[in-house]
């Protein structure tokens, strides 16, 4: 069910918006709620959000896109993990300091060195079952995430945008901040991940036209 939800939910927002589109307003809010809701903990929580990177995370998210499959209707997947980077910062349509095209070829590399997108979720999963991090939040969220491969492999999108997570997790300095930046960056692709003790529900953060961003506690 949860598998049919998210799919289902990632198809509507994606086909909701069209090429020439301004950015949903509904999108814009459940950024700033799932993402403000993930640096609360955290230095950046207290960077004010200028609305730069919501509009430059909508247009890198839709560069990305292009270059990756020649077309512009992005999911809210996308969406929130460029909008997340643009936080940081992204400027030159870079993804942490690297051009985007760049970016994108170490993520269809890293695919076809994992032997696809079930293979890299498979494998993505054992890397992080082996970090041994303080909160116990990496087991914690391989447990969640075995459940069902599809989530995060059955689309194209969300396996490059999983990919992507994995890639730029693996290059923080710690196996404790590996841990915590795959989990940060995994949630925008599984709809739920243990953010050190707490354990985040976005899968309705965007549902419902018109309404406030839903954010959930999950278990």
């Amino acid at each position: 069910m949860r598998r049919v939800f998210s799919t289902l939910l990632l198809i509507l927002l994606g086909a909701a918006t069209p090429a020439a589109a301004q950015i949903p307003p509904e999108w814009q809010a459940a950024a700033q709620a799932v993402i403000g809701e993930l640096e609360r903990d955290t230095p950046q929580a207290a960077k004010p959000w200028t609305g730069a990177e919501l509009t430059q995370g909508w247009n890198l998210a839709r560069a990305w896109r292009r270059h990756n499959n020649g077309n512009i209707e992005i999911i809210l997947a996308e969406y929130l993990m460029f909008v997340a980077l643009c936080r940081v910062g992204c400027a030159g349509s870079t993804v942490e300091g690297q051009g985007y095209v760049g970016a994108a070829g170490e993520v269809k590399a890293l695919i076809a060195q994992n032997g696809g997108s079930y293979a890299l979720a498979a494998n993505a999963n054992t890397w992080l079952a082996g970090i041994a991090d303080a909160t116990g939040a990496a087991k914690k969220n391989v447990a969640l995430w075995q459940k069902d491969p599809d989530i995060a492999s059955a689309d194209f999108a969300t396996g490059n945008i999983y990919a992507l997570s994995w890639l730029l997790a693996r290059k923080r300095p710690t196996p404790d901040a590996q841990a915590d930046a795959f989990a940060r960056f995994a949630i925008f692709v599984q709809g739920k991940a243990w953010i050190g003790t707490r354990c985040i529900d976005i899968t309705k953060v965007a549902t419902v036209l018109g309404a406030a961003p839903r954010i959930d506690t999950c278990q």
